[in-house]
């Protein structure tokens, strides 16, 4: 008799033990991979809050829980609490699509009427007039604009 003959195979049973453990194991790596995941993303919304809310809006600095705190609220209230994007994701994608097609067919339907869109040469041609004519132009009405309101404005 050999040695080889009486090495353990593992059978279908032994398998599947190894299948369940994988999957449990994948599975916690999932949900570790996740928390790390929210972990650092809250210290990613206290740094930016940190970095531009006080100086763009006056606003006071925030700690790491608050931070942390913010994204769970967010998640509540724009993402719901399903898992993934299902049918949902399919239908806020449909529902922009459908806009910007509509946004596209009235822009088509104005032709000359909307001069800007989608036109760089045209936005160019703007910017000229404006450096050339449009400043002056513009305070040239405020200051009409201004004399007209002053002599609306009764005297004592």
């Amino acid at each position: 008799m050999s040695i080889h003959s009486t090495h353990f195979k593992p059978g279908p049973a032994g398998r599947h033990g190894f299948k369940v453990l994988r999957i449990i194991g994948l599975a916690v790596a999932g949900v570790a991979f996740a928390v790390l995941f929210a972990f650092l993303f809250g210290l990613v919304v206290k740094v930016l809050w940190n970095w531009l809310m006080p100086p763009l809006f006056g606003l006071g600095t925030i700690g790491y829980w608050q931070a942390f705190g913010l994204v769970l609220l967010a998640k509540l209230l724009f993402g719901g609490l399903h898992h993934g994007r299902g049918d949902h994701g399919d239908r806020v994608e449909r529902h922009f699509h459908d806009r910007f097609k509509r946004f596209r067919h009235d822009e088509e339907a104005a032709g000359d009427e909307a001069p800007f869109a989608g036109n760089g040469e045209r936005w160019r041609q703007f910017r000229e007039y404006w450096r050339e004519e449009g400043q002056e132009a513009f305070e040239s009405y405020l200051r009409r604009k201004a004399d007209g309101e002053a002599e609306k404005t009764p005297e004592d």
